[in-house]
């Protein structure tokens, strides 16, 4: 049976990112799956058509399922590669792939990295093996989150931290979502924190991270933390860097395809 597989994500328009996080993932696909037929779509409008300007075309959804079937394709799995399982998800991807469950044999849609129970636990390993926290350092790791719902994932993770006693800190770039910058800076004052580390609570780095975490403007978290008075190192590398990362989307895969 000709199987692919066909990783979904936001996208990446930094060529460094797209090639150090979903490229690397893909070929850590190719890899373990080398039977399977591996495809990439993105499901940014604004991004594919920014990479197409500079003569970059990458598929989305539809286009990519339309050529898998074209190829003769039989057994499919749509692997997301999204964090959480939020409207970029439920939209544009559960949305789309059922109307096109009659051009192929099996048509199967996988998890966003968090998305069971267990995930928390397994996951939160991962980005500890991931991201080096110097000791007397406090890591805030900052989410996407979402301008029109509120996604109740960053409070579990959150949980998940506190019930393992660790110095790490969730909250959400997007103004309008928790847990936003007041949540993170009484829980950081609280401890009595001095030194932070910033980092991406995401699979790819761009301009949120560039600009909304990292940037010198005097609304970024790291203008406004040190403006707090905590000393502020930022990482601007998304965890799609990490091998130890990538390595969920791998096992949840695996689980589908047996």
């Amino acid at each position: 049976m000709k199987r692919a597989v066909l990783l979904v994500s936001f996208g990446a328009s930094h060529d460094d990112s797209r090639r150090l996080t979903l490229d690397a993932l893909a070929e850590d696909f190719k890899a373990e799956f080398p039977e399977a037929v591996i495809a990439q779509a993105y499901t940014s409008v604004f991004i594919r058509k920014a990479l197409a300007k500079r003569g970059i075309h990458i598929d989305s959804l539809t286009e990519a399922l339309e050529r898998l079937a074209e190829e003769g394709m039989e057994e499919v799995l749509v692997q997301p590669t999204y964090m959480t399982p939020g409207e970029e998800y439920e939209q544009k991807v559960l949305a789309v792939v059922p109307s096109y469950k009659d051009r192929f044999k099996r048509l199967t849609v996988g998890e966003p990295a968090f998305a069971r129970e267990e995930d928390y636990a397994k996951n939160l390993l991962a980005i500890c093996q991931s991201i080096f926290l110097p000791r007397g350092t406090d890591l805030v790791l900052l989410g996407h989150g979402s301008p029109h719902r509120h996604n109740p994932v960053y409070e579990r993770l959150q949980q998940e931290i506190d019930a393992q006693g660790l110095p790490i800190h969730v909250g959400v770039l997007e103004s309008t979502d928790t847990p936003d910058f007041d949540v993170v800076l009484k829980r950081l004052q609280k401890r009595e924190a001095k030194e932070v580390l910033l980092a991406p609570l995401l699979l790819t780095a761009g301009m949120h991270v560039e600009r909304d975490l990292a940037g010198e403007d005097e609304t970024s978290w790291k203008s406004r933390l040190t403006q707090a008075g905590f000393a502020v190192s930022t990482i601007v590398q998304g965890l799609g860097e990490s091998p130890y990362f990538r390595a969920i989307y791998i096992d949840k895969a695996r689980r589908l395809l047996g």
